[in-house]
């Protein structure tokens, strides 16, 4: 925590950490990220909403649906084929 600390600090970031399933992962975390008000940011997705809205309290947070079966096939084809889904998957699969 204290190297990460050091390596960031003065130092412009973004972190990303996704899926955070407790409060208290967050609270083990947080104090690895300087706030130098530089524009750092640390962004957050939780499934729970109690633990979104504990880590940030004073902003609101960015509800999402879960993909349908369709939807979400449709992305893994864009993903590996590109935008013409024609060029490598069979939607037989």
């Amino acid at each position: 925590a204290e190297q990460l600390y050091k390596s960031l600090k003065g130092r412009r970031y973004l972190i990303v950490m996704d899926d955070v399933w407790n409060a208290e992962a967050w609270n083990d975390v947080r104090r690895c990220f300087p706030n130098d008000n530089n524009g750092s940011r640390v962004m957050v997705t939780s499934r729970i909403l109690k633990v979104a809205r504990f880590i940030s309290p004073l902003n609101a947070p960015h509800v999402m649906r879960f993909l349908t079966v369709d939807e979400s096939w449709k992305l893994l084809q864009e993903k590996l084929c590109g935008l013409d889904s024609r060029l490598c998957c069979d939607d037989e699969m």
